[in-house]
């Protein structure tokens, strides 16, 4: 009798039994697998609370004395299995995915280290001004942002996207973020009362700014680098707007956006002095809407501080308000008497409100955009007849017309009537507002001599309306005349790092249409998508019932 053979297929070998597993292997494998799930959530735990705490660490010690106990239980199987092709072709997946993640891991951090992104809005909204990027490089000391910011807070995100800007800009610059709402030691520790407040601190100075604009960074991060705070007085006692409160006279968005740019803001009123005088520490001097004439004794003292280098800057108002030639004249501007009226460039078709399309190239009017004028009078400017004071000495400044009014527009002198122009009445382009700058270059130098002081001379802006500053037209989306005065003080004190860094906050875009236009959009809009769907439902309508 023969004995029964297994066959097998030619050619192949038979699959030998693997040696059963005892009770140790079978604990081993488990306990492995509950370690893997042990590490897994001890890191996962880390992860959120961004810490190792007792517990956590506790479940990746446990989690990893039971992956080592499989590996040593079987460290026999492991080797064997490792030496086999499927380990090779287990190793070479695992080496190519380590690969692709390497890379993408690698694309990421250079993209982290070198931030791109374009800013696609008309005003560049959402990007750095070029001026703080130079004040970023200019850094020779640290500058730490900390920031107080919740995720209730109603601009959050736009605030920590900016902060990451700005340390992105410079290594000198760090930033630290906490929710002070949840992180109540560094919130005592830093008497943080408002959620949105950002500490700027450089040495043993610190600013505290609320909102996190980009003015407000900027220009804190200048003071804590820089030095004193630039002082701007504003007279009073003619009935001037107040820079506190709220009203129909008052310009409270101007006085905050001065202090959000580090200026230190304070009133003046000459009248209560015995000897009137301007302070010694006055940067710029302000003068806006006043409605009653001053007195002999200010004038001197405004002309005595001009004539040793003062600036002023001077926003008046159309007759019956004082004009201030007491003072203008001088330096050949001299104010007329009416408002300007202009049909061809004016806010919503309103004549008394004209606007600036296309200002002066001039540092004060950069990247400023349109400026709108309510109710504004004109100058006239001219330049004083003085002599050069040497050979070769360049001859003395000429006003400059900062903004002027389109050749359609004229002054309207009277206030009766329908408004039309009159033979004697001047006759655009006007000029709404003016410059004037007496500082004087240095003469011509010899090689080798040092040159001498700058003279300082005077330094003017006047515009020809208080009322571009106004809260009320600010409220209104209006707020051109705001940044012009900014910009106007920056150049007047010379401060060019803050020339450009108007607030980021722009009226809202309007298109205009006329009547004709207004009827092709309703047409467009509303009339052909209409038929395009009655159309449709009469040719399912026929399908249907064919």
């Amino acid at each position: 009798m023969s004995e029964d053979k297994v066959s097998t297929p030619q050619g192949s070998e038979p699959i030998p039994e693997g040696p059963a597993r005892t009770g140790l292997q079978v604990t081993s494998i488990f306990a492995g697998w509950v370690g893997l799930a042990a590490i897994i959530v001890g890191l996962l735990w880390a992860a959120v609370v961004k810490s190792f705490p007792s517990v956590p660490l506790l479940f990746i010690m446990v989690g990893g004395a039971l992956v080592i106990l499989w590996l040593v239980v079987n460290i026999a199987t492991v080797v064997a299995a490792a030496k086999g092709r499927q380990a090779k072709l287990i190793f070479n997946s695992a080496a190519f995915i380590t690969i692709i993640v390497g890379i993408v891991v690698l694309v990421n951090y250079i993209g982290a280290r070198h931030h791109l992104r374009t800013d696609l809005t008309e005003s560049k909204r959402y990007s750095l001004s070029e001026q703080t990027h130079e004040v970023a490089k200019a850094l020779e000391q640290e500058v730490k942002l900390i920031a107080f910011v919740s995720t209730d807070y109603y601009n959050w995100r736009e605030v920590q996207d900016r902060l990451r800007e700005y340390e992105m800009l410079s290594p000198k610059i760090s930033v630290e973020h906490y929710d002070p709402k949840t992180d109540f030691a560094k919130t005592k520790e830093y008497d943080i009362q408002l959620d949105g407040t950002v500490l700027v601190k450089s040495g043993e100075k610190t600013e505290r700014v609320t909102g996190g604009s980009e003015e407000q960074l900027t220009s804190a991060i200048l003071a804590v680098t820089s030095g004193e705070k630039t002082k701007v007085y504003f007279l009073t006692g003619h009935g001037e707007p107040s820079l506190e409160g709220s009203g129909p006279n008052v310009i409270g968005t101007l006085k905050r956006s001065l202090e959000n740019q580090q200026y230190a803001v304070e009133t003046l009123s000459l009248m209560a002095m015995e000897e009137p005088e301007v302070p010694l520490d006055c940067a710029v001097l302000g003068i806006i809407g006043p409605k009653q004439p001053l007195h002999e004794k200010e004038i001197d003292a405004v002309n005595q501080y001009l004539t040793f280098g003062g600036k002023l800057f001077a926003a008046i108002d159309p007759p019956p308000a004082p004009s201030l030639q007491e003072i203008l004249t001088d330096y050949g501007v001299t104010p007329m008497d009416g408002i300007v009226l202009d049909p061809q460039l004016s806010l919503w078709g309103q004549l008394n409100v004209p606007i600036v399309n296309a200002p002066a190239a001039h540092q004060i009017t950069s990247n400023l955009g349109a400026v709108i004028l309510p109710v504004t009078r004109a100058f006239d400017i001219e330049s004083p007849e003085e002599e050069p004071e040497y050979p070769g000495m360049p001859p003395p400044s000429r006003p400059t017309a900062l903004l002027q009014s389109s050749p359609a527009s004229w002054l309207e002198k009277s206030v009766e009537g329908q408004p039309q122009k009159d033979p004697d009445e001047p006759g655009g382009p006007l000029v709404m507002a003016a410059l004037v700058d007496q500082t004087t270059p240095p003469p011509p130098m010899v090689p080798g001599m040092e040159p001498p002081p700058r003279q300082d001379g005077a330094r003017i802006v006047v515009a020809g309306t208080s009322i571009m500053v106004s809260d009320d037209l600010v409220r209104q989306g209006v707020d051109s005349g705001v940044y012009f005065t900014l910009k106007s003080i920056a150049w007047l004190v010379e401060n060019e790092k803050l020339i450009s860094i108007p607030p980021k906050d722009t009226m809202p875009s309007r298109v205009m249409l006329s009547d004709r236009q207004r009827n092709v959009a309703t047409i467009t809009v509303f009339a052909l998508p209409v038929l395009t769907m009655l159309a449709g439902a009469v040719v399912w309508w026929r399908r249907r019932r064919g």
